[in-house]
């Protein structure tokens, strides 16, 4: 028994020493973790990135004098009726009409005495604010396609500016001190008053459709074929680039991910088109928000390849697009893509891109420039007015813009750029081919 005692003293002794020493280890023990490889974020700049009001852009602007309407898409020009509104203080913002009649609506923008500015479309007044400077304490969600400036006859009034939307018929009215007005006169009403003539037709649209009266001089130009390589895409779109696998062939690749986002390239058309089903919703997108987020996605990976700009929107369906610019005028395709297209989604509760298709070629370096006549305004009104099968009360617009084709004598090589006539109607732009200003048919774009 004496033994017995002896070893349990022991074993107890050593069984308080071996706990010492575990908790010891166990207090000064630091980890060695092996390091968990990840693809790292990869910065990706296409192009260059761009402030809002560098792409929301007024498409032309228009000054309606007591005997002569005159007018200008050329950028200087409207940037000198920009730079004047960014002086601005514009108050007293208060909606007049909710559902102005197309009678009413004329006699907003095209009595004498007041300017226009034509936006390709609808401009939420968060992004005019932005833009401009208003200061009034709340500012309305409401959008406008129409921005018309007063400046009336007296002196010492305020400018009163009316914000319109031509679909819905709302208007909203806002003033402007008349300190501004003296200025606004010799600076910018007076240098317009020598601009293009504008003339219209009653015949054609629900709303007066004003274009240049006399032929005007374009430039035509042809540029060499510059691509954007599909991987900077896939580093730009995916989250995690290194994951990505591609398949299809040299014509119609396509790339995808664990997450099922897919991204098409299209080779004839010269576009690619990104896709995350999981984002894909039915809620509608609050319209100022929609331009904002647009803006901030792109700029993510500088994807202002070209002179984008916004186009128009459908809040409904979350869809936004900006159309590619040349010399201050719309480009037009039916072979290659010519806007950026995007539609907004959500997955597990945070806003994403559900869909995104653009061009991913560049327009940088010409081959060969010249000049051609365009066909005068007034012969494309009475063009129009002779149109075969064409309800010309769903015309809403006529632009002179550029037509993008493959080159005919080096197609491999040469993109081409022609300036030509289009109007719109049902959401649809049209070309007018040579043979139709002549009198022949017309063909859809």
């Amino acid at each position: 028994m004496k033994y017995i005692e002896h070893i349990k003293s022991i074993a107890l002794f050593l069984l308080i020493v071996l706990s010492l020493v575990l908790t010891f280890v166990i207090w000064t023990f630091t980890p060695s973790f092996e390091r968990i490889e990840t693809t790292p974020a990869i910065e990706v700049a296409l192009g260059e990135t761009k402030t809002v009001d560098q792409v929301v852009q007024p498409s032309k602007a228009l000054y309606h004098f007591s005997d002569v309407v005159t007018g200008t898409t050329k950028q200087e020009q409207v940037d000198l009726l920009l730079d004047a509104m960014k002086q601005w203080q514009i108050h007293g913002i208060v909606e007049i009409d909710k559902e102005a009649s197309a009678e009413i609506l004329k006699s907003y923008m095209h009595a004498p005495n007041r300017a226009v500015l034509y936006y390709p479309g609808q401009v939420p007044f968060p992004v005019f604010d932005s833009m401009m400077e208003i200061v009034d304490d709340s500012i309305p969600e409401a959008s406008f396609d129409r921005l018309v400036i007063e400046w009336g006859k007296a002196e010492n009034t305020d400018l009163t500016l009316y914000f319109i939307n031509t679909k819905s018929g709302r208007v909203h009215q806002a003033s402007v001190s008349a300190t501004e007005l003296e200025q606004f006169q010799s600076q910018i009403v007076e240098p317009a008053f020598n601009y293009d003539t504008y003339v219209t037709d009653e015949k054609i649209g629900t709303l007066p459709i004003y274009v240049p009266e006399n032929p005007l001089e374009a430039a035509t130009y042809r540029y060499l074929q510059e691509d954007i390589d599909s991987q900077k895409f896939v580093d730009g779109l995916f989250e995690d680039p290194g994951s990505v696998e591609s398949t299809g062939d040299l014509m119609n690749e396509e790339y995808s991910d664990e997450s099922d986002a897919l991204m098409s390239v299209d080779r004839s058309k010269k576009s690619i088109s990104y896709v995350q089903p999981k984002a894909e919703t039915q809620d509608p997108a609050i319209p100022s928000e929609l331009i904002f987020k647009t803006v901030d996605f792109i700029n993510g990976h500088s994807g202002w390849t070209n002179d984008y700009r916004y186009f128009g929107m459908e809040p409904l369906n979350q869809k936004i697009d900006y159309r590619l610019y040349l010399d201050s005028l719309p480009v037009f395709s039916s072979t290659f893509s010519t806007n950026l297209e995007l539609v907004w989604g959500i997955d597990e509760e945070t806003e994403q891109v559900f869909r995104y298709r653009r061009p991913y070629y560049v327009l940088e370096s010409w081959g060969e420039t010249g000049t051609m006549t365009l066909p005068s305004g007034a012969a494309v009104l009475h063009a129009i007015t002779h149109l075969k099968e064409q309800d010309l009360t769903k015309i809403t617009d006529i632009v002179h813009g550029y037509e993008l084709t493959r080159d005919e004598k080096d197609p491999e090589r040469l993109l081409n750029l022609q300036p030509a006539w289009y109007f719109k109607a049902d959401e649809t732009w049209i070309r007018l081919s040579e043979e139709q200003l002549g009198g022949g048919q017309v063909g859809l774009e």
